[in-house]
């Protein structure tokens, strides 16, 4: 990991997605993690233990929420990082539901450009 750099985590099933995100990202001076699965993240998430993590929802092998949950009950850095929901979905109960793992980001994938994201995760870290 670079000096200084705060990192991301960006799991996303859609690959033209996480490879915007992580181009995004890598020009904003962020050192990136990224995967495809919800699987995948999770163990890459308890090994790395980014800044930031960006969940999306419905993934393969392991979902959003069920990664949220397992990071969330892992140890003390899995209880305070945040965490940033992409959806397709605009789902109470999803929302609800994450919501309760302290979750309170969503995305909706067709409302947002890279641009605010970008803002958006600068501001969680308190770099803006």
């Amino acid at each position: 990991m670079s000096e200084g750099k705060k990192t991301i985590l960006i799991v996303e099933d859609e690959t033209a997605m996480r490879e915007a995100l992580v181009e995004k990202f890598k020009k904003s001076d962020f050192e990136t993690f990224n995967a495809p699965d919800g699987e995948e993240g999770l163990k890459i998430a308890l090994k790395e233990k980014p800044d930031i993590l960006m969940f999306d929802i419905l993934m393969p092998k392991l979902d959003g929420i069920s990664a949220t949950k397992k990071i969330r009950e892992s140890s003390t850095w899995g209880k305070e990082v945040p965490i940033i929901m992409l959806t397709n979905l605009s789902d109470p109960d999803s929302v609800s539901e994450v919501a309760s793992y302290g979750v309170f980001d969503f995305l909706v994938k067709t409302d947002w450009r890279l641009e605010d994201v970008v803002a958006l995760v600068k501001k969680k870290l308190g770099m803006v």
